[in-house]
């Protein structure tokens, strides 16, 4: 899509600078941005880049339009988010998925889909299964029985819906995403693992992402529940029974294992570890691979883990290790030679 200056700015509820009918129809970074391209500022040691940007437009904070030389500017207290929002405004991030039901897709017949919802080639939507209106089910998805999708998601190639699984309004699910997949539930009987049904299942509430190649299994019992706004990367295991409050967001290659408590707003970085039955604090913290192996009660920001370092000394450190125990009980005597 095509949209001027002034167009663009009354999409955005944005005040502008510069010619309103200057035609804005993409976005780019300031090094590969192109004449009738979006760029967007966020502080005052970028400017350079932006001088020498083939941009036409720039959002800018008030305080730099001055700045950016004769490029036009829009003018926003949140250029990044702005930035986002100029990219739905210009329907460049739009599915391009035909309208309607591709001629390869299997669709029950009791499944029920509203209006406008676009289904992809070979994609296979079972029994009592439901899709509301709008949604985009992407080439070789599995939607099995009794699931239910809300207005709005899109669902990229590869995903799978198990069954019963409900997901909210305005969903994301990139490719090769597993929803409601068997829990690890296993009982030792006569020296031999038993499989234990997993009959619960997994809600999704609005607005959730989930990047590719995650997996969210369903509750053994009760159901795994994922709340509104979460924002999950790519590569995420999601164990049975968890539970994470409304707009968390977990970078790539975490776990969380069956039935932890992840509160609201916390922020798990990459490649974390949660235990089970753990309780995390709302507004908590969790920087990249970190271990979590108690209950965090009280928010703030959290760590373990050891950075890296150069090989040789990590080699001496970690062979000192085995001598911290000696260490400790010597220290421990000659304190109590001293108390004496």
């Amino acid at each position: 899509m095509r949209l001027t200056l002034q167009q663009l700015a009354k999409s955005l509820n944005l005040e502008f600078r510069g010619d309103p009918e200057l035609v804005i129809e993409g976005v780019s970074s300031p090094g590969s941005a192109q004449a009738g391209d979006l760029c967007y500022l966020l502080a005052e040691k970028n400017l350079p880049d932006i001088a020498a940007s083939g941009c036409s437009a720039v959002i800018v904070p008030k305080e730099l339009a001055g700045l950016v030389g004769d490029k036009a500017v829009l003018l926003s207290l949140e250029p990044r988010y702005s930035f986002s929002q100029a990219i739905d405004a210009l329907d460049l991030d739009a599915p391009r998925q035909a309208a309607g039901i591709h001629p390869s897709a299997q669709v029950a017949e009791s499944a029920q889909l509203a209006a406008g919802v676009r289904v992809g080639a070979n994609v296979v939507i079972e029994e009592g299964v439901t899709i509301g209106a709008n949604s985009v089910i992407g080439a070789g998805c599995v939607i099995e029985h009794s699931a239910s999708i809300g207005s709005d998601c899109h669902l990229h190639s590869h995903v799978i819906l198990a069954h019963s699984v409900r997901l909210g309004d305005r969903c994301i699910l990139q490719s090769g995403v597993v929803i409601g997949g068997d829990g690890f539930g296993l009982v030792m009987h006569q020296k031999q693992w038993r499989r234990i049904p997993q009959i619960g299942t997994v809600i999704i509430e609005d607005d959730v992402e989930i990047g590719a190649n995650s997996t969210v299994d369903r509750g053994a019992l009760g159901d795994t529940v994922i709340e509104q706004g979460c924002k999950l990367d790519n590569m995420i295991m999601v164990a049975h029974n968890v539970r994470i409050g409304a707009h968390t967001a977990i970078a790539a290659c975490s776990g969380i294992a069956g039935s932890a408590n992840i509160g609201r707003y916390c922020k798990i970085g990459g490649a974390a570890n949660i235990l089970g039955h753990l309780t995390i604090a709302d507004h908590t913290v969790i920087t990249a691979t970190s271990f979590v192996t108690k209950e965090i009660r009280e928010s703030g920001v959290y760590s373990s883990g050891f950075p890296v370092i150069e090989n040789k000394l990590w080699r001496r450190i970690n062979a000192r290790y085995k001598a911290l125990d000696k260490l400790a009980k010597t220290v421990a005597e000659h304190a109590k030679l001293i108390r004496k």
